[in-house]
């Protein structure tokens, strides 16, 4: 307990007072920002002295209040002030209203926050957002619930503030169930340096997406931790990185909203991209780990103690040195003068340096590749993950089958039965992840024209045929590792990791017009024509099949999302429809 001097207490007392009588105080405001496109959600007030002479620590100013009975009076004085300036807030921006949960039942502070009340400052309750300290609400009576629910039936949001710091934790929670919780500062304080804090976030965020809880990062300072939230997919963040407190309604610093938007493609792009061929470091789990220098004798103890350690790594200033399983060291130790020829010496001198050592951002089939590759006496053991030469942790085989096997089923899924191509959703994710991408690419857009009166004068097994040719010519023309998609029909798709697609076009329309005439009979091909009814049976004369293809590249432009570009496409391919014979535009 903290004991204040008789003269220092009196300082505080006159201090309150005079700010009481002046009403001396004021409101800074200071931004909570979505941490999924940088706009502003809100903003917190937060109260301030306005008075020079009377400047006090702002929590030893609410407790003077308490001490002095006149909390109800400071808090009231407060609250005006917040609200006053709260008539030049955008109507889609949420207001925080810090409020003491010892008062939140009383009948003069629901007096305060009826409908007239608001409407005097051009608010509503879908404004209002009363935050509520978890070290504060540590009593969660009766009373202090009812008058909860009393506010969220009046369409006022509730969030609890400093999770992570308070007594009263989970079960709080679980009792008032917010619409935010916002965690405590000490949590997010150089969380991208610490894997457990980042663990116990991961948890909360789990929690909020599965209870439509809001999760609100305070005090964040760097940059560092901003992305490492955005990782986490925290929804929103608060700190002086991203705004410090400030009279006037503020917007986000442009520059942090960028970075913002770039880390949050940046983890777009690439859960994209492990949705389809997952990269090894999403599986892999922290494991075990010695420094180099440990005996022998001492890891061995730990390993008796603790029966699930089934392997190890040995890290040496965070570099991957050596690995080892229980089973290799129990063997070193074992015998009758293992013990005692090997206990006292350094791991690093009995542990095994060759082993399967991969980057983070390796393709789990090529992992499982470079695994089955390995002498049968290391076939099973566990894979060592690094990211930029740092150790990052291991996965074990099982997983990395586990997730061969769920890419092996999802490609199942998702491929045309016909030609064998990856279908529409596969599609869609590698044109999403190359339109968030800031490196090279070409679509192009596959559509055979006059399929339908073929298909109608031939037989359906003849145009099946047609199509399988063109899925061969269009695999057979890949020589740069194009990606080759069926979307359905005569429509194809290749994407191209540079801007010239005209080339590889080029080569599928000569290779298609020369194998085409295979599937016509000669009295057609004589007459370069075919007859079939069109869609209102009418007898027409239709030209033989030719290819149209529309391509975009972002040489010139690019695309921050699916629609626009597929609008962008869907327009060309109109205009490539409309020329005759095969015909090729790319922009």
């Amino acid at each position: 307990m903290i004991y204040f001097g008789e003269n220092f207490m009196k300082g505080e007392f006159f201090k309150l007072r005079n700010i009481l009588k002046g009403k001396h105080i004021k409101t800074v405001y200071q931004p909570i920002v979505s941490l999924s496109d940088g706009s502003i959600f809100g903003y917190e007030a937060l109260s301030r002295i306005s008075e020079k002479k009377f400047e006090m620590n702002i929590e030893q100013m609410f407790r003077t209040a308490d001490r002095m009975n006149r909390s109800w009076e400071l808090e009231t004085l407060c609250r005006k002030r917040a609200l006053e300036n709260a008539a030049k807030l955008d109507k889609e921006k949420k207001l925080f209203l810090n409020v003491n949960s010892n008062i939140i039942n009383d009948e003069k502070f629901k007096e305060g926050f009826t409908k007239s009340r608001l409407d005097r400052y051009g608010l509503n309750s879908d404004n209002i957002i009363f935050e509520i300290t978890e070290r504060v609400a540590a009593l969660d009576s009766k009373a202090f619930l009812s008058s909860i629910e009393h506010y969220k039936n009046q369409n006022y949001g509730i969030a609890l503030d400093d999770v992570g710091a308070g007594y009263s934790g989970l079960n709080l929670i679980a009792n008032v169930l917010p619409n935010l919780i916002k965690l405590d500062m000490n949590l997010v304080r150089n969380i991208d340096k610490d894997e457990t804090k980042q663990l116990l976030c991961k948890a909360m965020v789990e929690f909020g997406k599965n209870t439509g809880i809001y999760l609100v990062a305070e005090g964040i300072e760097s940059e560092e931790e901003l992305k490492t939230l955005i990782n986490l997919d925290v929804d929103l963040g608060q700190g002086y990185f991203l705004g410090i407190p400030q009279e006037g309604f503020e917007n986000a610093i442009q520059r942090k909203t960028e970075i913002i938007i770039r880390q949050r493609s940046k983890l777009f792009r690439e859960n994209i991209k492990s949705s389809i061929y997952p990269i090894i470091g999403h599986l892999a789990k922290p494991g075990h780990t010695f420094p180099p220098d440990e005996n022998a004798g001492s890891v061995y103890d730990t390993l008796k103690l603790n029966p699930t350690i089934t392997e190890f790594c040995v890290v040496d200033n965070n570099y991957p040195a050596g690995f080892m399983t229980r089973t290799l060291l129990n063997e070193l130790l074992g015998g009758r003068y293992g013990y005692s020829l090997n206990a006292k010496k350094n791991i690093r001198k009995v542990m095994n340096k060759e082993f399967l050592r991969v980057n983070y951002n390796m393709p789990v089939d090529q992992v499982s590749r470079l695994a089955m590759q390995r002498p049968f006496e290391h076939l099973y053991n566990p894979v060592v993950v690094e990211k930029d030469k740092v150790y990052w942790g291991i996965v074990t085989i099982k997983d990395l089958l586990d997730a061969c096997t769920k890419i092996e089923i999802d490609a199942a899924m998702h491929t045309n039965p016909l030609t064998r191509l990856p279908g529409n959703l596969l599609i869609e994710k590698e044109i999403l992840r190359r339109i968030f991408s800031e490196q090279p690419y070409c679509i192009t857009y596959f559509d055979i024209d006059n399929f339908k009166a073929y298909n109608d004068a031939y037989g359906f097994g003849n145009g099946d045929l047609m199509l399988t040719m063109v899925a061969e010519i269009l695999k057979e023309s890949a020589v740069k590792n194009e990606f080759v998609g069926h979307i359905g029909g005569d429509d194809f798709i290749v994407i191209c990791d540079y801007h010239e697609g005209e080339g590889y076009c080029q080569a599928v329309i000569d290779s298609f017009s020369e194998r085409v005439l295979a599937l016509y009979r000669d009295e057609d091909i004589k007459n370069g024509h075919i007859i079939s009814k069109n869609r209102h049976g009418v007898t027409e004369l239709y030209p033989l099949a030719s290819l149209s293809i529309a391509g975009i590249s972002n040489r010139a432009d690019t695309y921050q999302n699916i629609d626009s570009f597929l609008n962008r496409i869907a327009e060309l391919k109109k205009k490539c429809k409309r020329q005759p014979g095969n015909y090729c535009e790319i922009i």
